[in-house]
């Protein structure tokens, strides 16, 4: 896939800091270099996965998650 691509499925927008014009991407989900570098990939989706997956969806649809940066993602 094309990294718009990428963008769309994990959700990404690009934020305004407040500082200028500056601004930073934020998404609902790790993109894809921050997913391979963390703990839960460990070349299949696992049960550990799936728990995670399904506890992020409903923070979204309660209101209760925000987006992250990539350093937040860490």
């Amino acid at each position: 896939l094309m990294n718009e691509e990428m963008d769309i499925i994990c959700g990404v927008y690009y934020v305004y800091t407040g500082s200028g014009l500056q601004g930073e991407n934020q998404s609902w989900w790790p993109k894809q270099n921050i997913w391979e570098g963390g703990g839960l990939n460990i070349g299949y989706w696992s049960n550990d996965c799936e728990v995670w997956y399904q506890n992020r969806l409903a923070d979204i649809k309660a209101g209760k998650a925000k987006l992250k940066t990539a350093a937040e993602w860490r």
